[in-house]
């Protein structure tokens, strides 16, 4: 009595457990094809939960040949991607990582075999008569085939010489170019919705997201207070950021000099400790990036007001 007891509970908690996991499969229309054919390599996930599909990675020697969009069917949702090969043998689709609630899943793994085009040397033997030459008449269409690059040429060559008349006619001295100054607070805001757009972080580059959010950022700083802030480390550029703040009475405060070495700080474990911070630290740093920036554009469009004052005092 006892076993059958403990064996009901505890195909319960086995039953609890594998609902509690969602489900994710891979399937392809075939696993054999012949060089520089396609399969059809669809990922399922379901469709109740956030998910962020896989760029398809470690693929030996076959190709990702076109990527389609999601899509919804009742409560699934299917990635699929056309897979082909241009080299014979046997190859693994790997494991790929897919993002499910933030949190990470792996498919399984499948074989691929691509087969070589087989030369059918008996036709390749086989002799044909020389047919006699026929005439044949020529559609309007086919006449246009054969003498439109000789039409072209002509008009090329027409267009060329006008351009050179008016060229020389009413030739005048060229207008130099302005070069359009962007300022830096309105580029460095620019490159961060650019970088929003991209979504690098929520197809698993977050290495890349932090290098770049972070350039943005020190991007900002080196041009709007006029110090070397893109190729120093973090202690180097909060020491040069403490001395500008001191020289120029910016007015910095400790809580944006804190946020913004608590911001570089986590760049350099994500790039150089493989470090990968949850979506809600992700977003956190997303919005701090953008109040120091907010925070010390105010400051120096203030202090700019003050001298401007002073004056014309």
């Amino acid at each position: 009595m006892k076993q059958i007891i403990t064996s009901l509970f505890l195909c319960i908690g086995l039953t609890v457990m594998a609902q509690s996991e969602p489900s994710i499969s891979v399937k392809t229309d075939t696993t054999n094809i012949r060089i520089g054919e396609q399969i059809t390599y669809t990922i399922s996930a379901p469709n109740n939960k956030k998910v962020i599909f896989p760029k398809l990675e470690n693929l030996d020697s076959l190709v990702v040949a076109e990527e389609f969009p999601v899509d919804t069917i009742q409560d699934k949702l299917y990635k699929k991607y056309l897979i082909t090969g241009f080299d014979s043998g046997a190859f693994y689709i790997k494991k790929q990582q897919v993002f499910i609630d933030a949190k990470a899943y792996f498919t399984d793994s499948l074989l691929v075999n691509v087969a070589t085009i087989p030369v059918d040397t008996v036709k390749l033997a086989k002799f044909y008569t020389v047919k006699g030459q026929e005439e044949e008449s020529y559609t309007l269409a086919e006449w246009w085939y054969r003498i439109k690059n000789y039409v072209y040429v002509g008009l090329a060559v027409i267009a060329f010489m006008i351009g050179l008349y008016f060229l020389f006619r009413n030739k005048k001295e060229p207008v130099k170019e302005k070069k359009i100054v962007i300022p830096p607070y309105i580029e460095a805001t620019k490159e961060l919705k650019d970088l929003e757009k991209k979504q690098l972080w929520q197809n698993n580059q977050i290495k890349e997201y932090y290098s770049e959010l972070t350039d943005i950022v020190r991007k900002y700083i080196g041009n709007e207070l006029f110090i070397q802030a893109l190729e120093t480390t973090t202690e180097e550029l909060m020491s040069l950021l403490n001395t500008e703040n001191k020289q120029q009475k910016l007015g910095l405060d400790k809580d944006t000099l804190e946020t913004l070495r608590d911001l570089l700080s986590q760049a350099d474990f994500v790039k150089f400790a493989k470090q990968k911070p949850i979506e809600m630290e992700i977003k956190g740093h997303q919005s701090n990036a953008s109040t120091i920036i907010e925070t010390i554009h105010k400051l120096v469009e203030s202090k700019k007001k003050e001298v401007k004052d002073d004056e014309q005092q």
